[in-house]
C-alpha cells in the first residue's frame, strides 16, 4: 500500500522528545525523514536507559529505537561552514525542517526560517520548544515536567490535595507537543501545496499542555471554577480501584444513565448500596471506606474477563488494569494487528505498537523500519542524492564534520 506522505521530504534537527516523536510521526506515514545527528556521538537519547540487553549502547537505547522509527540516520555538524553548506543544499529539495534548538540559535548560525526561505520559498520549518519562540520565557530551559507545571497540571490535576504536587509520568506533554506539531505542520503542508509558499510554525510545549479541551483551563476561564488536585485515594465508583479474584479492575458510572447506585446494587446483588447515605457524590465521598468495603466484598467473587463479558452484556463499563505483558498479548489488539515486528540491524527484531489506528484494515507500521543505526544513510545521501564522491566523504569523516 502506498504511504500517505510517500512524497514528503523532512529532515529533523532536534535533540527533544517532543521534536523526535513530531518527526517519527510524519516518518511512520511514509515520508522521508533524516534526522541530522552530531558527529562521533549522536543524539543524546542513544543513551538514555534502559538498554536492550543492559549494557549501555548507542545502539541499543530503548528511549531511541521507541521515537525513531523510519528515519535516515545521517551525520553533520551544521555549525561548521561546510556543514551549513551540506544543510542547506538538502533544504532545497525539502519540504519540511523540524528543528528544537533554543529560540535563536538557528538565527546565530545563519539558519533562520529567513534565510532557509531565500533557498526554498516552500519550505516549512516546525520549531517544537517548551515555551515558544516569542514571549518573556521564550530562552527558559524546560522538560516534560516543567510543561507540567506551567500548564496548570501539577495544582490541579496529579497528587493528593494535602501533599506536593506529582508528575504524570511517560512524556505525556513531550508526545502532546509532538502531535500538535505534526497537526501543525501537515496543515502548513496542506496550504503549501495550494499556495506554493512555507511557513514558520511555532509549537510550544507549554501551550500544548492547555491546549487540550478536558475542562481544567476552560472551567476557570469560562465560569471561574478552581479544580484542585486531590481526591484520586477516595474515588466514588467513577476511578475506584477494586481486586478481583485474579487481578484489579477500575469502575466507572459510564452506562448507567445517571443512576449509579440503582445500577449497580442490582448488577452485583448489593441492596445496600441503596442506602440514602450513598444517594449523593458528597455522601459517597463522606462514606468512602464503607462503600469501598460493600463493592468490593461482590468484585472479588469474579474473574477479570468474566466481569467484563457480564458488565458488557449490562451495558456497564469497568476497565480491566493490565499489566504490561497482558497488554502486548492481548488478543484483542492481536485481532486488529495493533504491534509490528521491525528489524534493527543491531539487536535484531523489535515489536513495536502502531499508531493507534488502521488504514484499510491495515496497520501502517507494518513492513517499515526500525530505527536507524548512528551514521547509518550518511553514504546514501551525501554520495547518492548531494552527489559527493566517496573520497569526499571520508574527508568529512576525518575532519569531524561528518
Amino acid at each position: 500500500m502506498p504511504k500517505i506522505l510517500e512524497d514528503v521530504k523532512v529532515i529533523e534537527l532536534t535533540h527533544s522528545l517532543a521534536g523526535a516523536y513530531c518527526a517519527k510521526l510524519l516518518a511512520d506515514q511514509g515520508a522521508d525523514t533524516i534526522k541530522i545527528e552530531p558527529p562521533g556521538r549522536g543524539d543524546a537519547s542513544r543513551y538514555e536507559p534502559p538498554f536492550i540487553g543492559g549494557t549501555p549502547n548507542r545502539e541499543r537505547s530503548s528511549l531511541f529505537l521507541a521515537f525513531n522509527t523510519n528515519k535516515q540516520s545521517i551525520t553533520l555538524d551544521i555549525n561548521t561552514p561546510e556543514g551549513k553548506t551540506l544543510f542547506l543544499d538538502l533544504v532545497k529539495e525539502s519540504d519540511i525542517v523540524i528543528e528544537s534548538f533554543p529560540p535563536g540559535h538557528l538565527d546565530d548560525i545563519g539558519l533562520e526560517y529567513a534565510e532557509l526561505h531565500k533557498i526554498n520559498k516552500e519550505i516549512i520549518l516546525t520549531s517544537v520548544t517548551y515555551f515558544g519562540q516569542t514571549g518573556p520565557y521564550k530562552q527558559y530551559k524546560g522538560d516534560d515536567l516543567t510543561a507540567q507545571a506551567m500548564g496548570g497540571y501539577l495544582f490541579a490535576v496529579t497528587g493528593l490535595a494535602d501533599k506536593p504536587p506529582m508528575g504524570t509520568a511517560l512524556y505525556q506533554m513531550d508526545i502532546t507537543a509532538a502531535r500538535n506539531g505534526a497537526t501543525a505542520t501537515l496543515a502548513a503542508l496542506f496550504q503549501q501545496r495550494d499556495s506554493g509558499l512555507g511557513q514558520h510554525v511555532d509549537v510550544s510545549e507549554v501551550e500544548a499542555a492547555i491546549s487540550t479541551p478536558g475542562g481544567l483551563i476552560q472551567q476557570y476561564s469560562f465560569v471561574g471554577a478552581v479544580q484542585r488536585r486531590g481526591g484520586g485515594e477516595r474515588n466514588v465508583l467513577d476511578g475506584m480501584h477494586l481486586n478481583t479474584k485474579d487481578g484489579e479492575v477500575t469502575l466507572t458510572t459510564a452506562g448507567t444513565g445517571g443512576r449509579p447506585m440503582e445500577t449497580w446494587a442490582e448488577f452485583l446483588g448489593e441492596p445496600q448500596l441503596l442506602d440514602s447515605k450513598f444517594s449523593s457524590r458528597q455522601g459517597r465521598s463522606q462514606n468512602w471506606e464503607e462503600l469501598y468495603k460493600l463493592v468490593q466484598n461482590k468484585l472479588i467473587e469474579w474473574n477479570n474477563l468474566d466481569l467484563m463479558e457480564a458488565t458488557t452484556a449490562k451495558g456497564l463499563v469497568i476497565g480491566l488494569v493490565q499489566n504490561l505483558s497482558q497488554v502486548i498479548n492481548s488478543p484483542h489488539l492481536e485481532g486488529r494487528e495493533c504491534f509490528a515486528e521491525l528489524n534493527h540491524g543491531e539487536v535484531g527484531t523489535l515489536k513495536y505498537p502502531g499508531p493507534g489506528f488502521l488504514l484499510d484494515g491495515e496497520n501502517p507500521m507494518r513492513g517499515t523500519s526500525a530505527a536507524p543505526l548512528l551514521g547509518e544513510d550518511n553514504e546514501s545521501i551525501f554520495c547518492d542524492r548531494l552527489k559527493l564522491s566517496k573520497d569526499r566523504l571520508e574527508q568529512l569523516k576525518t575532519t569531524g564534520i561528518v
